[in-house]
């Protein structure tokens, strides 16, 4: 089973509703692909069957395709399917439009040499022949014969006159008329590109039309979006306390905070900031654990003008006391954790440890504002 892209979910028990979408190979292609069959020596038929393979495995992203493959109309015959080949073409490699076309031909006669009965005897025989993929290949221009087994897609085509018409069959469970007019682009895209250049590896061919590709890349990609750039972070924050005030803002454990909640903490704590000397661009260290803490500290900090230098209680002292050195701040925010690591930390330092204030349980604990 190839795993084709579908616009609904395959059901269990797939229903026979199908659908129509018309198929045109204009003149101008079919010289050129008439031309490439001569170079090869193989059938107009089989030329389609590569570059339809091809566009099967690109959708797929597979490179095992099976299809089956069955004329009808031969021998004055215009209603009989006179057999069927399941052909298994491999584009692994990244073959270029003259190798896949020798590996269909290859395959062509190999499964030829080893064809089973008339179609008309499995149909007797097997109530429901399994091809998920078929090509009918009409050389009578007549009615088409009824496919004898239900397949997802089905390319009917016939060669009239100096060009070649025919339909996509479509699964309507399956698909949307729109997704297989795409299919038929994509098929006629890659024909024309095996004829224009083979020796251009067929994964290399770009199968997307200027508008689909301006809709894939601008359309649905479209990402850009007005942000005010102007503000900071906890200037944002705010807009969105206006908005939202009573809205879920964090959720740590089993607590959790409004939008209106988490910003009155952070404005109580930027106060007594303020009071302890913290301006625009002063250096404050916050070393607590993942909490509520952490939170109404940052915004705290930011909302007091100052930066914050982050220090995880989990590092290792010699690193948290390079931070502290580096940076040099005049206040730390901790709980019970930081002020027992800060303190750990701060030994090997150069200055004084009484020249750095610290927000503890002794002034105005961090740990503390989230019970508040």
């Amino acid at each position: 089973m190839l795993d084709l892209p579908t616009d609904r979910p395959r059901a269990c028990r797939q229903s026979t509703n199908v659908s129509r979408i018309p198929v045109l190979l204009d003149a101008p292609l079919v010289r050129s692909l008439l031309k490439l069959s001569v170079e090869h020596d193989m059938d107009l038929s089989m030329i389609v069957m590569a570059g339809w393979g091809a566009v099967l495995s690109r959708l797929s992203s597979q490179d095992d395709v099976v299809i089956g493959f069955f004329q009808s109309g031969l021998g004055g015959k215009s209603t009989d399917s006179s057999n069927i080949l399941p052909l298994r073409l491999n584009l692994s490699g990244e073959p270029n439009t003259s190798q896949l076309l020798e590996h269909v031909r290859e395959m062509t006669s190999s499964s030829m040499v080893r064809r089973g009965p008339p179609l008309g005897d499995i149909a007797n025989n097997v109530s429901s022949p399994s091809f998920q993929i078929a090509l009918h290949w009409n050389h009578q221009a007549s009615l088409y014969s009824t496919t004898p087994f239900q397949v997802d897609l089905e390319l009917q085509l016939q060669a009239l006159d100096t060009e070649v018409v025919g339909d996509m069959i479509f699964s309507s469970d399956l698909f949307n008329p729109d997704t297989i007019k795409r299919h038929v682009g994509y098929l006629i895209t890659i024909l024309q590109s095996m004829a224009n250049d083979p020796i251009q590896p067929i994964a290399t061919i770009d199968i997307l039309s200027p508008e689909e590709r301006r809709l894939i890349l601008e359309t649905w990609n479209e990402t850009s979006e007005a942000y005010p750039d102007h503000l900071c972070i906890h200037q944002l924050f705010e807009i969105q306390v206006d908005k939202t005030p009573d809205a879920t803002a964090i959720v740590y454990e089993d607590q959790s905070l409004t939008y209106s909640e988490l910003n009155s903490r952070a404005n109580r704590l930027a106060h007594h900031l303020i009071g302890l000397g913290v301006r625009p661009d002063t250096r404050v260290a916050i070393c607590v654990e993942r909490s509520f803490a952490m939170i109404v500290g940052v915004l705290a900090i930011l909302k007091a003008g100052g930066a914050y230098v982050p220090l995880d209680p989990s590092y290792p002292i010699q690193r948290l006391a390079y931070i502290l050195g580096d940076a040099a701040p005049t206040i730390a925010l901790v709980d019970t954790v930081g002020r027992n690591t800060l303190s750990e930390a701060s030994q090997p330092l150069q200055y004084r440890k009484g020249n750095m204030k610290t927000v503890s349980r002794q002034k105005f604990c961090v740990d503390r504002i989230s019970q508040d």
